[in-house]
């Protein structure tokens, strides 16, 4: 199932990116983001794809978003917020994310919004996988 969605995926990068010459072997992560400005219930979302090694996708830094990826901190940040973690009583607007795919080879569907502190922080580590987009103050 894992080399399906990860083939799904190059398939997706590959025909986004103009056809690029990449072995399947070589993409450990693929991933395919979606943003909703507005919530998940508002609008239309933003959707963009990167595959790493080479970093090629539709997002503003590829590169970026593959560092980012490939770092302690970005793995980190795609886990959900423990249900007992104390969170600063913040709200950062009413933009949420999905993340779907493969990351070092293991699968993800991370859920992102801005609703407190540590959502917020996750929002931020992963920030360079988010398409471009204005958020709503």
């Amino acid at each position: 199932m894992r080399r399906i969605l990860c083939l799904l995926l190059l398939a997706l990068l590959v025909t986004a990116c103009g056809g690029e010459d990449v072995a399947v072997e070589e993409v450990e992560t693929a991933v395919v983001v979606t943003l909703w400005p507005n919530g998940e219930a508002q609008g239309s979302p933003l959707t963009a794809q990167l595959a790493c090694g080479p970093a090629i996708g539709s997002l503003p830094d590829n590169a970026a978003a593959c560092t980012v990826l490939g770092g302690e901190d970005g793995r980190m940040a795609l886990a959900p917020v423990p249900a007992d973690a104390m969170c600063t009583e913040l709200y950062g607007g009413p933009a949420e994310a999905r993340i779907v795919g493969m990351v070092a080879g293991e699968p993800v569907d991370a859920r992102l919004s801005r609703v407190n502190g540590c959502e917020i922080e996750r929002w931020q580590v992963l920030r360079a996988l988010l398409p471009a987009a204005e958020l709503p103050v």
